[in-house]
């Protein structure tokens, strides 16, 4: 089993878009159904468990507290939106499944609304992904609430070298700003107008 393997956490996504018609709404789409799979699975384990959830939600922040409340010590937000890619030539959808996850740069003004309004509903740690392969998507995703930053597309298209690009850049904008720690920059767009380093 994964909690004989003893990791870290154990990450549930609820919200696979990649799977049949409903386009992952059976378990992330609503809260009660979210909060029951999050209590299953924290209920087979005592390793810490993270959800990742769905963008294309009517609340998100309403099934981020549902499946907190389940149990999870933690979230991922989140995962791809729904899309779709057409063949010019043929007019026909390229993916079988008609629509698939949209990723990468066209996700991150979703995901950044998402971390905001899980930040505003919950204290667990956010794992704040969709879009980032910047330093400066970095300091945006911490603004929006992140604990720390999850990178996934930009590691496809660029490699892991992506990674000590992004991290160089993050340390180059904090000390052009000021900054001292990762923490100063964390959920800079919950303060009031007018506070804190610009």
């Amino acid at each position: 089993t994964v909690s004989a393997a003893r990791p870290d956490l154990i990450e549930v996504n609820i919200s696979c878009p990649n799977v049949g018609d409903e386009f992952g709404t059976p378990f992330a789409g609503a809260a009660d159904s979210a909060a029951a799979v999050t209590a299953s699975v924290c209920g087979a384990t005592d390793i810490p468990v993270v959800v990742k959830l769905a963008p294309n939600v009517p609340s998100i922040a309403r099934i981020a507290a549902a499946v907190v409340e389940a149990g999870a010590a933690a979230i991922t937000a989140v995962n791809t939106a729904p899309g779709m890619v057409i063949d010019a030539e043929s007019g026909r959808p390229v993916l079988h499944n008609k629509v698939g996850g949209v990723s990468g740069a066209a996700l991150k003004p979703i995901a950044l609304r998402s971390v905001f309004e899980i930040r505003k509903a919950v204290d667990v740690p956010i794992i704040g992904t969709g879009g980032v392969s910047t330093g400066r998507d970095a300091v945006e995703m911490l603004a929006a609430g992140a604990t720390v930053v999850g990178v996934g597309s930009a590691i496809y298209t660029r490699g892991v070298g992506a990674l000590a690009q992004i991290g160089a850049e993050l340390a180059e904008f904090m000390a052009a700003h000021g900054f001292e720690s990762v923490a100063q920059l964390r959920n800079r767009s919950h303060q009031p107008v007018g506070g804190q380093n610009a």
